[in-house]
């Protein structure tokens, strides 16, 4: 999984560990490899995971989706979303 962040590119391996601060910078991750990835997100405080409720979409164990369509109908619903909690969402290509 690569990790951006305002502090550069980190290449996260099985058991990895990252941490973004409290406050946040502007971070993204992908998957750069040919098989689905696990990633485990823990939010502190609580409350950001209502707004991943709110922009996924539940899924069996074991099934994996294609990524989202991002036209510009969508970021917009999503950035709009975010700001109801308090985040800011930047395009895919924002940190290069």
């Amino acid at each position: 999984m690569e990790v951006k962040s305002e502090f550069g590119t980190y290449v996260a391996t099985a058991g990895s560990f990252v941490r973004i601060p409290k406050g946040g910078v502007v971070h993204g991750f992908k998957n750069k490899s040919d098989r689905p990835a696990r990633l485990l997100c823990t939010v502190v405080p609580a409350g950001l995971e209502e707004f991943f409720q709110h922009i996924g979409q539940p899924v069996a164990v074991g099934q994996f989706l294609p990524p989202p369509v991002l036209d510009p109908e969508a970021i917009q619903r999503i950035q709009a979303l975010a700001r109801d909690y308090g985040q800011q969402v930047f395009p895919p290509n924002y940190l290069g």
